[in-house]
């Protein structure tokens, strides 16, 4: 009798943990269900927390398999969208109706879209640090809780996965055990009928588009042989960051460079003609000291989208990218001309 007993109970036990939920396990169930992802919509809200204060957005995205997709990012003055058709990349601000584009291939590496929930799948199942959190309840949906390693230095990402989709009902950054980013999915759909022309830039009626390129990548001679003005170059680069790709355009007459470079956090360098700064100046944007002069800075979106504006001699310049301040006044300061 006894020894039917311990059988049962050894095999209950092997069939039980056999059963246990692991996070191996659900990322490679996820993996089969990205496999299949034909298409999904989805509505969030975004907090980001900075220095700078709390600030809100509403974040509405598209993705079509296999390589389409569209977000959208508003906030109380400013709207942003990235647009991927598979072979051109559009990001495009109507308030400031203007636009750049590149080609998709080339700008996989240099444009993520914001927020886009694949994104965060993806990287968990890429993980090698992948933890197990449990199973818990978010607004009467059950979810698995998982978190692993971002790509900076003390950065964590924790998501709450619904256990039906495996979506995220929830996802939260940390960096250095403080949060830095709060993402509420409000809406998911999964495999819509999406339309292609979604995934086109289409100018707005009666608007200006002020610059419009597709980047073609030069070298640091190449454009010094077709460059007018003094050409000021970073001697300061972040840690781990390098020179990705120059392009030089042009909008409506006007010439400009653009500095692509790469690393644990991507920027973007223009360099053109000197304006007046007042084009830059908006109600979120703030003066800051550069050097002996002063710039501009806004903090228009979480660090992909900070934007620093300033002057010096005959040109003017605008830092974008992942950059905290300290760090791109740190690049302002140290631009030099080339060759000297």
């Amino acid at each position: 009798m006894w020894k039917r007993v311990l059988a049962c109970l050894i095999l209950l036990s092997i069939f039980f943990g056999g059963c246990a939920v692991t996070a191996e396990k659900i990322t490679a169930q996820l993996e089969k269900k990205l496999q299949k992802l034909e298409s999904f919509y989805a509505q969030a809200v975004v907090k980001v927390y900075s220095p700078a204060g709390e600030q809100n957005y509403h974040v509405n995205q598209w993705y079509k398999a296999p390589d389409r997709w569209r977000v959208e990012v508003t906030a109380a003055e400013e709207r942003q969208y990235f647009i991927c058709n598979g072979e051109q990349i559009w990001i495009y601000q109507p308030d400031l109706n203007d636009y750049y584009r590149l080609d998709a291939e080339r700008g996989e590496g240099e444009i993520a879209p914001p927020f886009m929930l694949t994104k965060y799948l993806q990287q968990l199942c890429q993980s090698s640090s992948q933890t197990f959190g449990g199973e818990e309840e978010l607004n009467g949906r059950k979810t698995y809780c998982l978190t692993y390693a971002g790509r900076l230095p003390e950065e964590s990402v924790k998501l709450y996965l619904d256990k039906k989709t495996l979506f995220p009902k929830l996802v939260e950054i940390y960096l250095n055990d403080k949060i830095i980013n709060h993402i509420t999915i409000h809406k998911l759909e999964i495999n819509p009928e999406l339309q292609d022309d979604l995934f086109e830039y289409t100018e707005a009626a009666g608007s200006e588009v002020s610059a419009q390129c597709i980047r073609e990548p030069l070298t640091l001679a190449e454009v010094k042989a077709d460059w007018t003005l003094p050409l000021f170059v970073p001697t300061y680069l972040p840690p781990q960051s390098s020179l990705y790709t120059i392009s030089h355009t042009s909008e409506y007459g006007s010439e400009r460079l653009i500095f692509v470079y790469q690393g644990l956090k991507k920027f973007t360098l223009i360099q053109q003609a000197k304006k007046n700064d007042s084009v830059y100046r908006s109600r979120t944007a703030r003066e800051v000291p550069i050097g002996s002069g002063s710039g501009l800075f806004q903090e228009n979106s979480d660090g992909s989208l900070n934007t620093l504006w300033w002057s010096k001699e005959e040109c003017s310049f605008i830092l974008t990218g992942e950059l905290p301040l300290t760090e791109m006044v740190k690049i302002a300061t140290s631009l030099e001309p080339e060759g000297v």
